[in-house]
């Protein structure tokens, strides 16, 4: 667990700060454009490269390209992968290129599939083509970023790559308190947050361009537009059956994205609550499944598949640890935690953050399933068994679907956001299924070791409920970061004491990180 616990530490220290950073990001965003039609437009026009870069960036191609590089890493050296960085990065600037001029020609066709006819009768639905066509170059600037993560790792570098998102939500945050009194009073007040967004994406990709560069990169124009080479042909049946899951994927997105725009404020409202739903996912399951990815594709490269699988049950258990106790926390804290972040400025009221917490609730289930999903999927990409993925994907999407469609006419926006949960459920339990991950353990510890998990975080949650009472609701700054803040605090206390007097071993290994930190800076400062 050593090494995996340590690749994935690395990454979730630099994803904290990026997590923090796109926390503050949001709340500018909240006191410029609130819950209302023209916020809903901003979400609408963002989902478009959003949903062509899980497509193309990082679900299939992340999956498809770092088990690609790793083996030509390792057959064939450094220089060989490198070579084939610059391959994958010219091929990608002229076929994703192609598509963002695609996406700017039909923006107007675009943002009417994405959205009700409701919104579609409002002025700002022309906001929402303008805004697709300056936020299209963004999809190309975050392919160009995550191939150049994916190399960085094989390399055996995590932390600059997984801190490059952190520029981005920088660039937002400065960007936006700068512009913040001119984006009010413009006409069309998006359009500089959209610009700010690609500055930031740009900035992403050109972070990690050093670290390449001090490892022996440099960049060569050398498109592969027929693929011939045998490296991009295997990518390319690797990312085809995952393109085609990920395609159901967003089709149930489209659906979800035309419910929510039937009601004012809808979609933001889930995009506030799905950004504090993605801090716990962004730390756990997305680091920890970085992190697995490198280390299968390590393994299978050698042909360890007991190695790959131990991995695995490792980082499952890692990941249900910190995100058990994350969803206990939401599920209490939703409304304080909402008041505290994004009630600042004359856009949004308590009404709002109220309505958020609500959703924020709905929300927290699927932070254990996201996560458990985002440490599994890597497992099955690093072998190359990428149709498993993508007949779990395809029925978390049926799963989703029934749900949303079943609970949004009573809950409305809320039953969209407890369709997410109900699909990353059956998501998750059929990788489990195929994995055969735990068939050498001894189930005993393994239920064991769960059992001890559930009940720190029940204790967590109920350390978090118990404390907020303690701080009444008010208008002031104080107040509401007060109420926040502290209830966290005393639930992760809670949650940090509970797991080391039950012995978890999770727990344990991150508060002795924790322990060897704090000595190396103590050791540091009598230096």
């Amino acid at each position: 667990m050593t090494r995996l616990f340590r690749a994935a530490g690395l990454v979730s220290v630099a994803t904290l700060v990026s997590r923090v950073l796109g926390l503050l990001r949001d709340s500018v965003r909240a006191a410029l454009f609130g819950s209302g039609w023209l916020s809903d437009a901003l979400d609408v026009a963002f989902k478009v490269p959003n949903l062509f870069r899980d497509l193309f960036a990082e679900g299939a191609f992340s999956g498809a390209f770092v088990p690609t590089i790793m083996r030509t890493h390792e057959r064939e050296g450094r220089a060989a992968a490198l070579e084939l960085l610059n391959r994958v990065l010219s091929t990608m600037l002229v076929y994703v290129g192609g598509l963002c001029l695609l996406l700017i020609a039909f923006a107007p066709a675009i943002v009417r599939i994405l959205a009700s006819d409701r919104f579609a009768e409002q002025p700002e639905f022309a906001d929402g083509v303008r805004l697709v066509r300056v936020l299209a170059p963004f999809l190309l600037l975050i392919c160009l970023a995550v191939a150049a993560m994916g190399a960085l790792n094989v390399l055996g570098r995590f932390f600059v790559p997984a801190l490059a998102p952190a520029a981005q939500n920088l660039v937002l945050v400065l960007g936006g308190l700068v512009v913040h009194k001119a984006v009010l009073d413009a006409p069309a007040r998006a359009m500089p947050w959209a610009f700010l967004l690609l500055a930031g994406g740009a900035l992403q990709f050109l972070i990690q361009v050093p670290p390449l560069v001090r490892a022996g990169w440099r960049p060569r124009f050398l498109p592969d537009l027929r693929l011939r080479a045998e490296e991009t042909r295997q990518m390319l049946r690797r990312m085809l059956p995952v393109v085609a899951g990920l395609a159901a994927t967003n089709v149930c997105i489209l659906i979800n994205t035309r419910l929510a725009t039937a009601y004012e404020g809808g979609t933001s409202y889930l995009y506030y609550a799905f950004r504090l739903v993605h801090l716990p996912v962004g730390l756990v399951g997305v680091a920890v499944g970085t992190a697995v990815l490198a280390e299968a594709s390590r393994r299978a490269a050698v042909h360890d598949e007991e190695g790959a699988r131990e991995t695995l049950a490792e980082a499952l258990l890692l990941c249900l640890a910190f995100a058990a106790p994350a969803a206990a926390g939401l599920l209490v804290l939703g409304e304080p935690i909402a008041d505290m972040l994004f009630r600042w400025g004359r856009e949004i009221g308590a009404d709002d953050t109220a309505a958020i917490g609500l959703t924020i609730r709905w929300f927290a289930p699927a932070v254990v399933f996201y996560c458990a999903v985002k440490a599994v999927v890597p497992f099955f990409h690093a072998q190359g068994r990428v149709r498993i993925p993508v007949l779990a994907s395809l029925a978390a999407v049926v799963a989703n679907l029934a749900c949303a469609l079943l609970a949004h006419r009573s809950l409305r926006w809320n039953g969209l956001a407890l369709a997410v949960g109900v699909g990353q459920l059956g998501n998750l339990a059929i990788l489990l299924g195929f994995t055969g991950a735990i068939h050498g353990w001894p189930r005993p510890a393994v239920l064991g070791r769960l059992g001890k998990i559930a009940l720190a975080s029940a204790i967590c949650a109920a350390a978090a409920a118990a404390t907020v009472r303690l701080f009444p609701a008010g208008d002031g700054a104080v107040p509401r970061l007060l109420r926040g803040l502290v209830p966290v605090a005393a639930g992760g206390i809670a949650y940090l004491g509970a797991g080391r007097l039950l012995r978890c071993p999770e727990i344990e290994s991150l508060l002795r990180a924790a322990g060897r930190a704090a000595r190396l800076d103590k050791g540091r400062k009598r230096a």
